[in-house]
């Protein structure tokens, strides 16, 4: 019991205890869903005494607004690898970051969840999750606010608004996959590319 013990205590005190936390913590609810995770179970996969993830997060609440913010970094690094910037059109960015994004979505549904559903926004996110998620959507604000720099808006068109409408549809083609609606994700990529090709050709038509 006391050799158990050691090496519980020598678990919970190396370095990248809060990482493997959340790495297992990902694992878990990929098998048995955002509800299914406990901290009990979490510790007792970690190798840790029961406790042990309290040290790094109070309540499981604490736990999920950490793994949504870690995910959000997952995205915004998904988005980098797509070569998302200024080597290429505007109009490229645009279909670029909605064919990465509702693959983010459909790949990682109960990270999405917990990055843009009620059980994380409802309950008092953190501060830092609350960040991520704005900086997450500037990202996106700047692309339609290119769009109009480059002509392709009416200048009487708020690029905050037309960022939030048109999110929206993305929004929902991604819930629409993660829910089980659509079942394909090539043929939800497809939609969200019609849904750019409609938003560039709306907006052109309205100059």
């Amino acid at each position: 019991m006391i050799k158990n013990k050691s090496k519980s205590n020598n678990t919970y005190h190396h370095q990248n205890l809060r990482n493997t936390l959340l790495e297992n913590a990902e694992k878990l609810m990929s098998e048995r869903g955002i509800a299914g995770l406990t901290l009990r179970e979490l510790a007792e996969r970690s190798d840790v005494s029961r406790q042990a993830p309290y040290h790094h997060f109070s309540s499981k609440h604490a736990l999920l607004c950490a793994v949504a913010e870690r995910s959000f970094d997952d995205l915004n690094d998904l988005l980098d690898q797509a070569g998302i910037n200024d080597a290429i059109s505007v109009q490229e960015r645009l279909k670029d970051y909605v064919i990465a994004y509702v693959r983010y979505a459909a790949e990682n549904p109960e990270k999405y969840e917990l990055m843009f559903g009620a059980v994380t926004w409802r309950n008092e996110p953190s501060a830092e999750l609350t960040e991520k998620g704005h900086a997450t959507f500037r990202r996106y604000t700047n692309i339609i606010r290119q769009l109009k720099e480059h002509g392709d808006m009416p200048d009487y068109f708020d690029e905050t608004r037309m960022s939030q409408i048109t999110w929206a549809t993305l929004h929902g083609l991604c819930r629409l996959k993660t829910d089980g609606v659509f079942v394909s994700l090539e043929a939800v990529e497809e939609m969200s590319l019609y849904a750019a090709d409609m938003i560039l050709s709306v907006l052109k038509g309205q100059k």
